[in-house]
């Protein structure tokens, strides 16, 4: 029996000899550093349009084209356009009048001059001369009027027309053609899709953590954008509590009016603190703890505790310094001690933030 237990001991080394060696892990890593976190929370926003515009009419008449929903503009194209053909009439009325008044006009004045040679040599009473000078005036002053009235009907004209005032679409038509309308009535509805904003109601206890010209991170679906904020409006809601902020959005963004999305909110204010990326993370139910690459090429596990957070990095405090590299990919399988080759490293965790 003892020859045998001897044989099978023999037997395990040679086969413990002949077992190869476990290749390295591969594994992508990170660099830890000192980064400003600023802790935020989502708060839920809308997007509007700056320039939305409801499209009235300027003067009393029948309509002859009003523009379909979906109809693009450029600004100065037409939206809608009044008959003119009443204003015409009554332009052309006007300026029969002005000649009338001023023939009547030319023909005091003349008057009033050899009036005025009369008067000289006695052959005409002052009297006389008073009348025709008032006559005069009153001819004068009907031409004006007349003259008046003229650029009245021409402004009508121009406002029989309505324009785009900025580059936009047409989002409703509430009138049609053939319809009487009188001025001030709402025709349609433009919008403008490209100049866009996010309205958000924040809490009041953060409003001293936002200021105009912070940017923000807005949240959509699938999408992730970053907002400059042009407004903060210096007045709360009395029964929420909120505060509004008004961030502009880029030129190019996926997001379309009246769309959902989440704005982060800065709950503190930003502190210097170790930081990694969240992929870094093991999360077990013995604790939390990362994968530290030393100078021999092992991994060895650090056991952490999380703190505040802000987009892809995490504050952390253990045995970890700025500059050590820890595992964000790869992570899963590793145990401590264990040789690993690194395929890719990651720009810093202070370069991300």
């Amino acid at each position: 029996m003892r020859g045998l237990a001897w044989f099978i001991l023999l037997a395990a080394v040679a086969a413990n000899a002949q077992m190869p060696e476990m290749p390295p892990s591969p594994v992508q890593v990170a660099t830890v550093a000192l980064a400003e976190i600023t802790p935020t929370v989502p708060v839920t926003g809308t997007v509007y349009s700056r320039n939305d515009l409801q499209i009235t009419i300027g003067v009393d008449g029948r309509l002859v084209q009003v523009a379909e929903p979906g109809t693009v503009l450029a600004t100065g194209d037409e939206i809608a356009r009044i008959d003119t053909t009443p204003l015409d009439l009554q332009l052309a009325e006007q300026q029969a009048q002005a000649q009338r008044a001023a023939a009547q006009l030319r023909f005091l004045e003349a008057q009033l001059r050899r009036q005025q040679n009369l008067v000289k040599n006695n052959s005409l009473s002052a009297n006389q001369l008073e009348q025709t000078e008032s006559d005069r005036d009153v001819a004068a002053s009907d031409l004006k009027i007349a003259r008046v009235r003229i650029r009245q009907i021409e402004d009508q004209l121009a406002r029989a027309a309505v324009r785009a005032p900025f580059d936009g679409i047409i989002v409703e038509r509430l009138r049609r053609e053939g319809e009487d309308v009188s001025r001030g009535t709402v025709l349609a509805r433009m919008t403008d899709t490209r100049n866009l904003e996010v309205r958000v109601f924040a809490p009041l206890r953060f409003a001293g953590r936002v200021r105009a010209g912070d940017a923000l991170r807005l949240f959509g679906f699938e999408s992730e954008l970053t907002g400059t904020v042009r407004t903060v409006v210096p007045s709360a809601d009395v029964r929420s509590q909120t505060f509004e902020l008004r961030i502009d959005l880029p030129a190019e963004n996926p997001w379309v009016i009246g769309q959902l999305i989440s704005a982060a909110i800065p709950m503190k204010t930003s502190r210097q603190t170790l930081a990694v990326p969240r992929d870094a993370l093991i999360l077990r139910r013995e604790g939390t703890y990362v994968f530290r690459i030393n100078d021999g090429g092992t991994a060895e596990r650090i056991e952490v505790q999380t703190g505040d957070s802000s987009g892809e990095l995490i504050g952390v405090e253990g045995s970890l310094e700025a500059g050590d590299q820890v595992v964000i990919r790869g992570a899963e399988t590793l145990t401590d001690g264990r040789q690993v080759t690194v395929l890719q490293d990651r720009d810093s965790a202070a370069a991300g933030g």
